[in-house]
């Protein structure tokens, strides 16, 4: 299936958007650079609401993985003015688990961002990508407590706290893991 024909079909779920438009979202998201030589690593970064993983995120890993993050993809999407997920939540969905298929299928490297309040779903994450031949690491983040409740009040509209956007991520990547050939 070609790369339109695979966003016409995922359009359907994602009202409002052509297939030319979702397309060109994917597209924009898997960087060559992150394509993997050998193992492809994935980067979880962990830790505290508003103790700075977006931050660090942005400083030591912009480029060279492909951003799975339904946060970032949220206001990316034109999410800045809306509630989380709100109207978007079916491009969002439509783009993000393909971003996390293709990115899997194409061994690329990854980073994505956790809250890790369940556990259960982060040893899920991390299970599923090391049987997917990923070699994972974990960033842990710690943060006072009066400094991430300072941050969350401050936090600009154009934030959403990965509290959110982790089911939605987690879901995508441990999804994009058991698509692939065996």
């Amino acid at each position: 299936m070609t790369m339109i024909a695979e966003a016409q079909d995922t359009v359907s779920k994602a009202p409002g958007f052509t297939p030319e438009q979702i397309e060109a979202e994917i597209a924009s998201r898997l960087p060559e650079e992150a394509r993997a030589s050998g193992q492809p690593v994935v980067v979880i970064i962990m830790g505290p609401i508003c103790a700075g993983k977006t931050t660090l995120r942005r400083q030591k890993y912009a480029s060279g993985h492909v951003l799975v993050d339904a946060a970032q993809l949220f206001i990316d999407l034109g999410g800045i003015e809306l509630a989380f997920p709100s109207s978007l939540l079916e491009p969002m969905q439509a783009v993000g688990a393909e971003v996390a298929r293709r990115a899997v299928a194409g061994r690329m490297s990854i980073v994505t961002e956790v809250v890790g309040s369940e556990f259960g779903r982060v040893v899920t994450l991390i299970d599923a990508l090391k049987g997917a031949g990923y070699k994972v690491e974990v960033v842990g983040l710690t943060a006072d407590l009066e400094a991430c409740m300072e941050r969350n009040a401050n936090r600009a509209q154009d934030n959403v706290s990965a509290y959110y956007a982790e089911p939605f991520q987690t879901r995508w990547l441990v999804e994009a893991t058991r698509n692939q050939p065996q």
